[in-house]
């Protein structure tokens, strides 16, 4: 109750930067590209991260890894958590469109020619007067290779290809993937109408005047409209109203040359306009400065650029895409928006209207508002995955805090006086400790699982309890027996246990001498194959890893309270390391043994030598270990040493009738579970 609780108490309290920004949702996202881009065989991946300046990016790709800024302007807008995942599926769902439907080698041949001086992909044709002076002033500039006019073109146009990109790649997307990101694609365009400046308002920012047009023609783009809630009427609305037919041709068209050439002839009913733009480029250009890129970067509505890359788009499915057919889906999401956000003013009123026949009635096929969020569902279980997750942390800190604790109390002796022993204990684990273990487990398992199988009917038993019949002595006598004339008459009867009567600790020596011959690995994979024997069966089991730098170090890789059921892939921190100071890390194993209730208490040493550590060596440190051993045998506790090195005469010393001489190194977690099923039978099976 109390883990609930704390999950509860977390979840309630996540914000969205530690949902959105983590790498649960990274991955739910790259689930959902890698099913988009994966249905036409092209290969993607999601990266968040968050960043909440205002003019912080949204979103960028490579054309194969989607870096999406989870904390962007738009994603915030919105007023509740579920429209902000719906609007970062949106964001991915943009990203995979350009990746899918995007032609950049065609992108780059455009801008490569434009800053060569020439127009891509032919001479604009068929122009109007205007267009046509304009041409013949752009074209002089070119002749004379002027560097800040030429640039200047470039950003623009660049632009202008962008927008008409974003109309192409987004109406690809809607059609060919009508659910979640279809309604996050059309939810961002609808926040953005809600955001973008009206006419009077982009004047009112002293913007260049290029840049004014080119955010009206890209509020057109993603809308439908303009907002000119000011009333304006000039020559920045003529100018819009030239362009929208090439924009209204061009942005659905499969051949990305017609955009090339839309943007061509757009940009030449803007050059009037560029005049101020075309200073400051000539500015930067003397002083080695970058300003007129931070004002088309700070200017320009959703100024992020087209992604760079290489790649072909793709062909076949959804090859094009009527405007009209969003509209529907557009007007059930403003109703959600609306509903959501509550924009109705207050209205000052004179009376109450009183209209109508009045009574009630009653709807029995009412199905909801049709406005069901897609990502809902989804991102519960990720709140919920991530406050588990950082609950169990929190449990696990307080683990090691109690173990430390624990430490600190125990008296080591003179043989330890002055040392500190410090306790290693993973409180988050990382997932690549998770992938290795899903490498090397599948064939350790097997063996546990057969190990398990020896004795679990024995446990089954002593748990569940029950009458042992047909014994030869004992206290109550079974009469139907005596027709048997066998000598066995008697019975007793056994009563259920909660628990499993043994617990299990094991010490793995972790010295530099465990890197020869492989030992660590077996080391590691015994434990791996312990553990899980341990836990099947529920037997209690603690396994730890011990060596020494400047203070002894214990590694607590699975401990007898743990609860985040990760303990398997801690093993996969099992390395070989410095020296070894055996006397202090077996007492503290020790130490926590004792704390269990159950009546066999069973401590497994892995060791490949004697003790090695500064001025802990030779007969003073054996002399240790066996006091040691000795104190804790007559406390209850059996120790066993595994003696996997050269050194099994010293280690047979010190243990003496706990000494397992473990030659083959192949049978060390085999020998090892036998060992604990022996005790179990011993206990048990009588």
């Amino acid at each position: 109750m109390a883990i609930r609780r704390r999950i509860a108490e977390k979840k309630s309290k996540l914000t969205d930067e530690q949902l959105f920004a983590s790498p649960q949702f990274a991955a739910y996202l790259t689930d959902i590209a890698e099913g988009t881009t994966g249905r036409y065989r092209r290969k993607s991946s999601v990266k968040t991260y968050w960043d909440a300046l205002p003019r912080a990016e949204v979103a960028h790709t490579d054309n194969r890894t989607i870096t999406v800024n989870t904390g962007n302007f738009l994603t915030r807008s919105f007023p509740t958590r579920p429209l902000r995942a719906d609007s970062l599926l949106g964001i991915v769902g943009h990203e995979c469109g350009h990746i899918l439907f995007s032609d950049f080698t065609m992108l780059a041949t455009y801008r490569q020619s434009l800053q060569g001086g020439r127009f891509y992909p032919q001479m604009p044709e068929d122009l109007s007067a205007k267009q046509e002076r304009s041409l013949r002033e752009i074209l002089e500039f070119f002749e004379e290779k002027d560097e800040a006019v030429i640039k200047a073109l470039c950003d623009i146009a660049h632009s202008l290809v962008n927008m008409m990109e974003d109309v192409y790649i987004e109406g690809r997307m809607c059609d060919a993937f009508p659910g979640s990101l279809k309604t996050g694609i059309l939810l961002n365009n609808l926040r953005f109408a809600d955001e973008m400046d009206s006419v009077t308002e982009e004047i009112d920012k002293q913007h260049h005047e290029v840049i004014i047009v080119a955010n009206l023609l890209i509020q057109y783009t993603k809308t439908g409209d303009i907002n000119n809630l000011g009333g304006y009427k000039g020559p920045y609305l003529n100018t819009v109203y030239e362009c929208i037919p090439y924009i209204d041709d061009a942005a659905y068209d499969d051949d990305s040359k017609v955009r090339f050439d839309a943007a061509n002839k757009m940009l030449l009913f803007l050059w009037p306009y560029m005049e101020s733009y075309i200073k400051q480029v000539r500015e930067d250009i003397k002083n080695g400065t970058s300003k007129a890129e931070a004002d088309l970067s700070s200017q320009l509505a959703g100024g992020a650029p087209l992604p760079g890359g290489t790649g072909t788009p793709v062909k076949g499915a959804a090859a094009s895409h009527d405007p009209s057919s969003d509209e529907d889906e557009r007007e059930q999401l403003q109703q959600a928006l609306d509903y959501e956000e509550g924009r109705i003013a207050l209205e000052k009123t004179e009376e109450i209207g009183e209209d109508g026949d009045g009574g009630i009635s009653r709807t029995t096929d009412y199905a909801g508002t049709g406005y069901v969020s897609q990502a809902a569902e989804d991102m519960e279980h990720i709140l919920t995955q991530l406050a588990e997750e950082a609950s169990y942390a929190d449990f696990e800190e307080e683990l090691s805090e109690e173990l430390q604790a624990e430490s600190d109390k125990i008296r080591y002796g003179n043989a330890h006086r002055g040392m500190h022993v410090n306790i290693n204990r993973m409180s988050y684990v990382d997932p690549s400790y998770m992938a290795a273990y899903q490498k090397v487990a599948p064939p350790l398992l097997l063996i546990s699982k057969r190990l398990q199988k020896q004795i679990e009917q024995i446990l089954k038993d002593y748990k569940e309890g029950g009458k042992l019949d047909n014994l030869p002595m004992g206290k109550r006598i079974n009469v139907r027996n005596a027709v048997r004339n066998d000598g066995r008459l008697f019975y007793k009867l056994k009563l259920p246990n909660d628990r499993t009567d043994i617990a299990v600790a094991i010490l793995n020596d972790e010295s530099g001498s465990m890197s020869s011959c492989n030992r660590i690995t077996y080391a590691r994979s015994a434990s791996i194959i312990l553990h899980d024997f341990c836990k099947g069966l529920d037997i209690p089991v603690a396994i730890y890893g011990h060596t020494e730098f400047d203070d002894v170090e214990l590694y607590a890789y699975a401990e007898f309270d743990s609860i985040d059921n990760k303990d398997q892939y801690r093993l996969m921190d099992m390395s070989a390391r410095s020296g070894n100071r055996d006397g202090a890390a077996l007492r503290y194993v020790a130490e926590r043994l004792m704390t269990r209730p159950e009546a066999i208490k069973l401590l497994i040493i892995i060791s490949d030598g004697q003790p090695a550590a500064e001025n802990y060596y030779g007969t003073e440190a054996e002399a240790d270990l066996r006091g040691i051993k000795k104190e804790y045998s007559a406390k209850g506790i059996q120790m066993f040493a595994a003696a996997i090195g050269s050194d099994k005469p010293n280690i047979q010393r010190i243990y003496g009738d706990g000494f397992l001489d473990i030659t083959n190194l192949e049978k060390l977690p085999v020998n090892l579970g036998r060992l604990i099923i022996q005790q179990v039978k011993n206990r048990f099976a009588a």
